[in-house]
């Protein structure tokens, strides 16, 4: 297994290592959040943007942050108890003044957007000298992202509610929302953006969907079954799409 990057408290993020593969979405988490942690810590009542709230605050950030959260589902970002601010808005159509956060996260959003490149440049704009941005996003060239992309909402909908059991899946507060999957969140688009404008990345990892999980246990995928599937899926493809590998996360900070 290849070494993560590692973060710097310097003022020239270092270059991540190779992408790690992270054996569950917990590991990759835990992997990210110490990134935030070490960043925020040294900042003085740092202002966070939550780029697609939701329901809760995706890191634990210190208790003097100043926390704005910007989201569409009304029902969801109520419950969001950690937020100082809310704003029922599109991130489209959300402004700020530049240089003004300290940290963006923005996990599981651009692939429900119709231009990520747009909201990329804002966030670029957005981010403070030496401040991060966190993104997580499917991996367009896992299978996962292509069987999403070939399938209408409304499956998507029906596989959370009676296959994963899910029952509020598709109700306000609650997902599937609508996918595009634009070419802008595949990883090379995605950071060649950021560092176009700015950003070094300071951490990469894949890691695979907890749904995913969840379904092919239940067909008793596991082990070295599923390592021959992920194989032969590498192999079928002539290397271009990826079975286990299905969600890409990366951690960029403002030179």
């Amino acid at each position: 297994m290849s070494e993560m990057g590692r973060s710097t408290t310097g003022t020239t993020p270092a270059r991540p290592g190779p992408r790690r593969c992270f054996a569950t979405p917990a590991d990759a988490h835990r992997a990210v959040q110490q990134v935030v942690t070490d960043v925020l810590t040294a900042r003085r009542r740092p202002r966070v943007l939550e780029a697609g709230a939701g329901k809760r605050t995706r890191f634990d950030l210190p208790s003097d942050a100043y926390v704005v959260g910007v989201d569409t589902d009304e029902v969801a970002i109520v419950r969001n108890e950690r937020l100082d601010e809310r704003v029922l808005t599109d991130l489209a159509a959300y402004a700020a003044p530049a240089a003004s956060f300290d940290l963006i996260t923005c996990w599981y959003v651009l692939e429900h957007v119709d231009d990520p490149a747009l909201l990329v440049d804002r966030f670029a704009t957005w981010t403070a000298p030496g401040g991060l941005v966190v993104i997580a996003v499917p991996n367009l060239r896992s299978v996962k992202a292509l069987v999403t992309k070939a399938t209408p909402h409304a499956f998507h909908v029906w596989f959370r509610r009676y296959v994963l059991g899910y029952r509020q899946a598709g109700r306000p507060g609650h997902g599937p929302y609508p996918t595009t999957l634009r070419r802008a969140i595949a990883p090379a688009a995605l950071t060649g953006r950021f560092v176009a404008r700015g950003l070094l990345p300071v951490f990469e990892g894949h890691f695979e969907d907890a749904k995913q999980v969840a379904f092919r246990e239940r067909l008793r995928l596991t082990g070295d079954r599923w390592d021959a599937a992920d194989r032969w899926v590498t192999r079928a493809s002539l290397g271009r799409l990826d079975a286990a590998r299905s969600e890409y996360v990366v951690v960029l900070r403002r030179v």
